[in-house]
């Protein structure tokens, strides 16, 4: 079972010890939509670590369980409009689960959808500080969604940090 682990690791070189992000700049993650080189989002989950204050709420893109969907929100600890769906479905028992996939829905369109006005409304519903918008999301949602953060720039949000195919937008609607 180790050897089978080990041919299964996402980097087979980089640093060993305890940073649980230190094999990231070495590895590519294989989605359903194609590879992702993980050092694009080390380096922005790196930038939140170093410069967010407080737990303002994030959004980033949503995948199924046992997928690399909810990276920022595990990796910073800042909370997310939408956890780990089964997760939270689990720990919210009393909660009806619709309440959980209402939220993977909203966190679809807002990715989805082109129109500002909805994205703003999302936003502001779940009081949103920054936007993540890295390989993920531009592999899993719309091109024309993902184009309305270029088209929202300056009124909506602001580009806070960018490198390659990562940008982070800080919204300044709340």
């Amino acid at each position: 079972a180790r050897v089978a682990k080990i041919k299964d690791s996402l980097a087979r070189v980089g640093p060993h010890g305890l940073d649980g992000m230190a094999y990231m700049p070495y590895a590519t993650y294989n989605e359903e939509f194609g590879p992702m080189e993980l050092d694009q989002d080390y380096l922005a989950i790196r930038w939140l670590q170093e410069n967010v204050v407080g737990s303002p709420v994030i959004v980033e893109g949503n995948m199924v369980e046992y997928h690399w969907g909810n990276r920022y929100t595990i990796y910073t600890g800042l909370p997310n409009v939408l956890g780990w769906n089964w997760h939270q479905r689990q720990q919210r028992t009393i909660t009806p689960h619709d309440w959980v996939f209402s939220r993977v829905d909203d966190v679809n369109q807002f990715f989805n959808t082109n129109d500002l006005d909805s994205a703003r409304a999302f936003l502001e519903r779940y009081q949103v500080s920054y936007i993540i918008v890295g390989q993920l999301e531009k592999a899993r949602y719309s091109p024309e969604g993902i184009i309305k953060f270029e088209q929202g720039a300056g009124s909506l949000w602001d580009v806070v940090y960018q490198d390659r195919d990562t940008t982070i937008y800080q919204t300044t609607i709340n």
